[in-house]
């Protein structure tokens, strides 16, 4: 979706659903926003349009590279003031209390990778020939590099399995523990190539429905950034982010995170601290995924704080 007044979409990074997200969050004059995934600015730069010179755009993300191209897309695009955090949306609470605020009129949390997956040299990518990586935030102890070339071969099976879903993840544990007892395993092309070897063995010549790294990589992924202790965390607080009446949209990619978030927010609803605006997720049209591959499981939840509600403790 293209906003008259703003810059060109990026070519290696457009937000997902963003018509959808700007129909159910409604920002207006005066709003103030929380894009807890700022990235590089995708949805921001189209909820700061409408929020006018008295509205507020906050942004956190864990990434200070892509903060940096956030900053520079939103400095003279958008009307309203905003500040941008490097830090991990699981202090957001903490952030809106030092910020000396009481809540915000919409919250956002777009979950999906951003242009990490197109930079070779964070080691996302399965063709990568640099370094694995795959931490967000790259001052982090603990890289892909670590968990593949280090982790014990019965706790790596439990990595891939819990976190990708990956049925061969015990065959693929002990393919990289042969593999980097002849030396390490160094690139994502060099991890890919061997999964791609032991699922081939596996599959009989049948073909893929989807890369045969991709959970494996999923799964590395989600433990090296602790991405679902950061989601779970990130429920607990949300109803507290919200004022009476502002609304949350959270966009998730995989059945670990959709299922955290469909829970939570069902609990939350029967102890009344939010409403369920979405009955069903929310999904791209077949036009966005044919523009945009990478948004084909993408999934909107939207939840608001009811304005009865005067207080989240």
């Amino acid at each position: 979706m293209e906003i008259p007044g703003l810059p060109p979409l990026l070519p290696y990074h457009r937000p997902v659903m963003q018509a959808e997200v700007l129909r159910w969050l409604s920002p207006a004059e005066g709003a103030r926003a929380f894009d807890l995934t700022v990235g590089t600015a995708g949805h921001a730069l189209a909820i700061g349009h409408y929020l006018g010179r008295s509205g507020l755009l906050v942004g956190l993300d864990a990434d200070a590279q892509a903060l940096e191209v956030a900053r520079e897309r939103l400095a003279g695009a958008v009307p309203c003031p905003f500040k941008l955090l490097h830090t991990r949306f699981s202090r957001a609470l903490e952030i809106m209390r030092e910020l000396g605020l009481k809540g915000f009129d919409i919250v956002l949390a777009d979950l999906g990778v951003g242009p990490q997956l197109d930079d070779p040299a964070r080691g996302f990518a399965f063709d990568s020939e640099a370094r694995l990586d795959m931490r967000y935030d790259t001052s982090g102890a603990v890289s892909a590099w670590d968990v593949v070339n280090s982790t014990g071969e019965r706790e790596l099976a439990d990595i891939l399995y819990r976190y990708g879903e990956e049925r061969l993840s015990r065959q693929i544990a002990a393919a990289i523990c042969r593999q980097r007892a002849q030396g390490p395993i160094d690139t994502p092309a060099q991890l890919s190539a061997l999964i791609k070897r032991v699922a081939a063995r596996r599959s009989a010549g049948r073909t893929w429905r989807i890369h045969p790294a991709t959970r494996s990589a999923l799964a590395i992924r989600i433990y090296v950034n602790d991405e679902l202790g950061e989601l779970e965390r990130l429920l607990e607080i949300l109803p507290r982010l919200l004022v009476p009446g502002g609304r949350a949209a959270i966009l998730s990619y995989h059945s670990l995170e959709a299922r955290r978030v469909k829970l939570a927010w069902r609990r939350q609803q029967q102890e009344g601290l939010i409403e369920v605006l979405t009955r069903k997720a929310i999904k791209p049209s077949e036009e966005e995924v044919r523009q945009n591959p990478r948004a084909r499981s993408a999934q909107m939840r939207v939840c608001a704080r009811p304005k009865g509600i005067q207080t989240c403790t």
